[in-house]
């Protein structure tokens, strides 16, 4: 699946192969309840989705299309930034302290599923 258009349901399906592998972050600041992120797209092309949501929990660490109202945080970035995230043209630390990724809510949440979707991104080049 490395051909899916970004964000759309074959994308999903092919992060959250990759997402299998990867452990739930430990030690987060929110507590012992799941990791909940949503993703806020801006510029997604039509076919694709605008909103994803992370969610690391007992079942495992998944991405779900749409938003969370009931999200731990939300962060929001341009497709274009999603796009150079997605192919490690773009580190996300940098990305958050460029502020070209918006935060709101917990800020510990959102680097925790930063780090997972960088990892899951890897993963999925490297197939």
């Amino acid at each position: 699946m490395d051909d899916a258009p970004l964000l759309s349901d074959e994308w999903l399906s092919a992060c959250n192969a990759a997402l299998v592998t990867l452990a739930r972050p430990e030690g987060r600041a929110a507590g012992p309840g799941p990791l909940v992120v949503t993703e806020l797209v801006t510029g997604a092309p039509a076919g694709t989705h605008d909103a994803v949501t992370l969610v690391a929990d007992d079942r495992g660490v998944r991405l779900v299309a749409g938003r969370d109202d009931a999200a731990t945080a939300w962060f929001t970035v341009s497709f274009a930034d999603v796009q150079a995230l997605h192919s490690g043209e773009l580190d996300p630390a940098r990305a958050l302290t460029e502020g070209r990724v918006r935060v709101r809510g917990d800020l510990r949440a959102v680097v925790d599923a930063v780090d997972l979707l960088a990892s899951a991104h890897a993963a999925m080049r490297a197939r």
